[in-house]
């Protein structure tokens, strides 16, 4: 007789029944007897438990009697509680290729999955005028992708990039909704060796960008409301000591970290508007005792916001003397002006 997993038996020279586990290629069977115990047992030695077989037979009759006046019920499954409840993140990453160091070298493009979901992923990237072109797979758990490599000379046309996430599991999990993000990019910072950090995902020291991270805490402290959290912060204890403050400050001058969008400015009040961040923040550390000198990013690019910055301390600033910042850590993009 031929058996299957699951199927009820007796044994025919013992007083005992059990489940068949396993059904093996030689005629021997793997039953989990009364006492379980899985033992082997040949083909021969072995019948179907009859009770077991009219139960089953019963059961099927009244499953259709049922079916014929009621519909099935939906299922329920019990959620688990898998990764999703650690910590989570998805990041880009921009990795020097072939060991010529961080200045140098093109930059390999990765996204990085740091979580316990499938990670089903639409990149796009702008080419020209509203154009993108786009790159989709599936990111399983705990893994990075390659997307593409970077020439050096090219890193100026790596402006932004949108990025559209759904998320799945092998297991049971809580449904979350599709993600969309524009992440801005400032080209010009990977031409700054300080720009680049040991990591967790990469050995050379990297450009990590983060797209979503999320966490329980992170997650619990957004749901504060405003008073409660205001109420939590007066509880605390005022007699601690005052953190020094840094004696030297960085200014990015760069418009996609000034501005959400500068579509639709001429030339002119883009310069503008960085010479006005620009005197403003010099103005606010010249006041602040604690700074000693600032450093302002102002880029290669054709080097007119840096001309416009030299020649304003020329005229306005003469007390305050000033040099290229660190050629090592910002390329010969960044000036750095003593306060005090």
């Amino acid at each position: 007789m031929n058996f299957k997993k699951g199927d009820k038996v007796k044994f025919l020279n013992e007083n005992d029944y059990g489940t068949v586990t396993r059904v093996m290629e030689n005629g021997i069977v793997m039953v989990l007897n009364s006492e379980d115990f899985e033992v082997p047992v040949k083909n021969s030695e072995l019948i179907l438990d009859p009770s077991a077989v009219k139960q089953t037979e019963k059961t099927e009759v009244n499953t259709k009697e049922v079916s014929a006046f009621v519909s099935k019920p939906s299922s329920v499954v019990e959620v688990s509680k898998p990764r999703e409840a650690d910590n989570y993140g998805i990041y880009l990453g921009f990795v020097p290729r072939d060991g010529k160091g961080s200045l140098q070298s093109d930059l390999d493009f990765f996204l990085i999955n740091d979580s316990g979901f499938k990670v089903l992923y639409n990149l796009m990237r702008p080419t020209s005028g509203n154009l993108f072109s786009a790159q989709s797979g599936i990111l399983e758990p705990d893994t990075k992708e390659y997307i593409q490599t970077f020439e050096r000379e090219n890193l100026n046309t790596l402006s932004s990039v949108k990025i559209q996430l759904l998320y799945s599991m092998d297991t049971p999990f809580s449904v979350k909704p599709p993600e969309e993000y524009d992440i801005k990019i400032s080209a010009q910072k990977f031409f700054a060796l300080n720009y680049y950090k040991t990591n967790d995902f990469f050995d050379e020291k990297s450009v990590i960008i983060t797209v979503k991270e999320s966490s329980l805490m992170k997650e619990a402290v957004e749901k504060l409301k405003v008073n409660d959290f205001q109420s939590f912060e007066s509880k605390k204890t005022v007699n601690k000591k005052p953190q020094k403050a840094s004696e030297k400050e960085i200014v990015d001058l760069h418009l996609m970290e000034l501005l959400e969008d500068d579509r639709g400015m001429a030339p002119k009040e883009k310069l503008d508007y960085q010479m006005k961040v620009f005197k403003e923040k010099l103005e606010e550390y010249i006041k602040n005792p604690h700074v000693k000198k600032v450093i302002f990013i102002h880029g290669k690019g054709n080097g007119t916001l840096k001309t416009e910055i030299r020649r304003c301390l020329e005229l306005n600033y003469r007390g305050y003397q000033y040099q290229d910042a660190s050629f090592e850590e910002y390329g010969g993009g960044a000036t750095l002006v003593y306060v005090k």
